[in-house]
């Protein structure tokens, strides 16, 4: 398996010498995922799901899975193409690093079963970082979840369950777990983009709520659109702000200056983060981790570190 930079047309050289087809890995896709993986050809179809693991994940309809189950459905649907060669644009975007693991030893074997996989990640990219201004935010910080929970529609399981979760001050709180545990839900309960199936949202103020997946958020014409939709998050003036996986996709540079910029703006603002990323949760004032749906920890960080398995093995600095 094999990064490309995708400067200096090295992504197209590789396209065209190896026959192989392209993969974005932020192109919408409808249905049930069983609908498009296993009808067409059920044979191969079911031996796609085998190898990437994604048995779980064939009843669901695809907009009902998290971001990194996403990519996970997008790079089987390529492979119903019966490529020779795959480019896939970001395939760990979106993914908790045990997923990437995961992934990376998954596309390993297929290049084992004849596809040649390349791959971009613009967090390997060098080059100018990206200067971020903060503009303090104005006004009350209050924000509530009181015993919320959400199901997706024809769902037997809830994405999030009982929730409890209540902000008052201005500080950087970071929500934890893996992909499909409930974050990205309780980030769209908490901003009102879904109503809850039972319990209240209460809120003084609309928050400003950044979804995970860029495509979805402002500036479609800027030549790096998430930089530009954290910049404008930075300067805005709203006293609560969720951000769904802010980080990802930023250069090593670029993340270093909106991390730091981001705790300038912790000081007027509660931000709510929902995040893989050790740096966010090193220097979090506040950790919510999540499973299954279900708050299973929520206090400072230091308390998290001691009871963590995992988080507890990782460290990061600006």
């Amino acid at each position: 398996m094999e990064w490309l930079s995708s400067g200096q047309g090295r992504v197209d050289e590789w396209v065209t010498t190896n026959g192989a087809t392209p993969v974005k890995l932020d192109s919408p896709l409808a249905g049930r995922v069983a609908s498009l993986l296993i009808e067409e050809d059920p044979l191969y179809g079911s031996e796609v799901v085998a190898i990437l693991q994604i048995d779980h994940l064939l009843y669901k309809r695809f907009d009902e899975c998290s971001s990194g189950e996403r990519q996970l459905v997008r790079i089987a649907h390529a492979l119903m193409r019966r490529p020779q060669a795959l480019v896939l644009y970001e395939p760990f975007r979106h993914l908790d690093r045990y997923r990437r693991e995961h992934l990376t030893m998954l596309l390993e074997r297929l290049t084992h079963l004849g596809v040649k996989v390349a791959y971009t990640e613009r967090a390997r990219e060098a080059g100018a970082a990206s200067a971020f201004s903060v503009a303090p935010s104005i006004g009350e910080v209050e924000i509530s979840a009181r015993d919320v929970s959400y199901r997706h529609p024809l769902q037997p399981a809830y994405a999030v369950e009982h929730a409890t979760f209540t902000a008052d001050k201005p500080g950087l709180t970071v929500l934890i777990g893996t992909n499909g545990s409930g974050k990205s839900t309780l980030l769209e309960l908490l901003a009102k983009s879904i109503r809850p199936l039972q319990g209240k949202i209460k809120r003084v103020r609309r928050p400003l709520y950044l979804p995970a997946e860029e495509e979805y958020g402002p500036f479609p014409e800027a030549s790096n659109r998430r930089v530009a939709q954290l910049a404008a998050v930075l300067v805005a003036d709203v006293p609560v702000v969720l951000l769904d996986e802010p980080t990802v996709g930023l250069t090593d540079e670029e993340r270093r200056h909106f991390c730091r910029a981001l705790l300038e703006k912790r000081q007027t603002a509660q931000l709510i983060c929902a995040s893989h990323d050790p740096v966010l949760l090193e220097h979090a004032d506040r950790v919510v981790s999540l499973s299954n749906g279900t708050i299973v920890f929520d206090g400072t960080k230091e308390a998290f570190m001691e009871r963590s398995l995992v988080w507890s093995h990782s460290s990061s600095a600006l």
